[in-house]
């Protein structure tokens, strides 16, 4: 058993180091989920055809939708077509994940340290392809959105965090400058 504290809230932590394994992989695998779906949902909330009605609404009613209609939204706008493709593929790996993951193999019953290892790994590959998706669906809106957008990224040498303007946006104020 092990002890872990997290601010004022103590865990006793029960089970071999592949279970505990297994627990993280799938914590870290629906945190990526959710940072994509975040990210989609953002980017579209600010496409909105509404411009009367503010962004917080539209959130509101991009976050009610389901992932297939986030992806349907995306189909919506031309320039988001090729990319909602790579994300509808990320789309069968999130059902999967949601609805069947740990049933689909024992049965939810695990009973050897191999098949949470198994499951573990799983979990990650899912999760690395989450983030990995969010990775190009945040690089794509920065290059191709027609908006102004900025974003925030790590430079790869340093580890800085360095804020990022769409190639739309240059391009919007090099004409304004011309003019």
């Amino acid at each position: 058993m092990r002890d872990l504290s997290f601010g004022n809230v103590r865990y006793l932590v029960t089970g071999s180091d592949a279970e505990i394994a297994l627990a993280h992989a799938i914590g870290i695998a629906f945190i990526e989920l959710q940072q994509l779906e975040f990210a989609i949902i953002s980017y579209l909330s600010s496409l909105a055809d509404e411009p009367e009605q503010s962004y917080d609404a539209s959130f509101d009613v991009f976050s009610s939708k389901t992932f297939g209609n986030l992806i349907r939204e995306m189909d919506r706008h031309d320039f988001l077509k090729p990319l909602a493709i790579g994300v509808a593929v990320a789309k069968q790996k999130r059902d999967f994940f949601i609805h069947k993951f740990l049933f689909h193999r024992y049965g939810g019953i695990f009973t050897s340290d191999e098949e949470y290892e198994e499951l573990a790994r799983d979990a990650t590959n899912i999760g690395n392809l989450f983030a990995l998706t969010h990775k190009n669906f945040v690089e794509f809106m920065l290059q191709k959105a027609p908006l102004s957008m900025f974003a925030a990224k790590r430079d790869p040498a340093t580890g800085e965090l360095i804020v990022v303007e769409s190639e739309f946006s240059k391009t919007n104020d090099k004409c304004r400058q011309s003019n």
